[in-house]
């Protein structure tokens, strides 16, 4: 239950950690992404569509039908995200540093935590097993 409760722990903190610094970042840059109301209703719309889209991907249910369709897609998302374009490259920057320390901090202790979750389930069902055959040896019903 210890590790259960770690894994859990360690995935919220792989999230944050990846989500953070881009959140971070975006909001001490607002009033340069956000100059009019449209400005906000757009960003807003791409950002509504953009977890959209991500929410479908880590779900698995994001199949796109054709090129049209993920080419189109990247269109209207250019033009309702066209305020932060221009630091795209910022943003491309953080977030690979925030992937790079997600995967040495989180990433890799997560991998170990599932593999010895998996090595405790499998010897835990092995001594019951054993237990269960000794215990049969021993009455004489073998």
């Amino acid at each position: 239950m210890k590790k259960r409760l770690l894994l859990l722990l360690m995935y919220i903190c792989s999230f944050v950690c990846s989500v953070t610094p881009l959140v971070i970042y975006f909001l001490a840059n607002w009033d340069k992404y956000v100059k009019s109301y449209e400005d906000g209703v757009k960003l807003s719309l791409g950002g509504i569509i953009c977890v959209a889209l991500v929410l479908l991907k880590i779900s698995g249910r994001m199949h796109m039908p054709s090129s049209t369709v993920t080419l189109g897609i990247i269109l209207i998302l250019s033009y309702l995200l066209r305020s932060i374009t221009d630091d795209l490259i910022v943003f491309s920057f953080i977030a690979l540093i925030s992937d790079i320390t997600d995967k040495i901090f989180f990433s890799i202790p997560i991998k170990r935590i599932k593999e010895g979750i998996i090595i405790d389930r499998g010897a835990d069902a092995t001594a019951k097993r054993v237990e269960e055959i000794v215990a049969r040896y021993y009455r004489g019903g073998v």
